[in-house]
């Protein structure tokens, strides 16, 4: 199965995710509000009845958190 994959960085105060194939993008000030903007993405850029519509969408967060042990 096909799935659309989202690279996730951090801009600034945005997380802005990014697929590379097909190209598109959409930006949001946290977590909570980046899946909802990815999922009306998806639907505006792909027609009802496209399959890639309903493919799955995995996000790749492309600097994943680093957290230090107390010393």
């Amino acid at each position: 199965m096909s799935e659309l994959i989202f690279e996730v960085e951090q801009d600034g105060g945005w997380l802005v995710a990014t697929c590379h194939d097909p190209e598109m993008a959409t930006q949001a000030e946290s977590l909570d509000d980046l899946g909802p903007m990815i999922r009306d993405l998806v639907s505006c850029r792909f027609e009802p009845g496209d399959p890639q519509r309903t493919w799955p969408i995995r996000l790749h967060f492309v600097h994943d958190p680093v957290m230090v042990a107390p010393a």
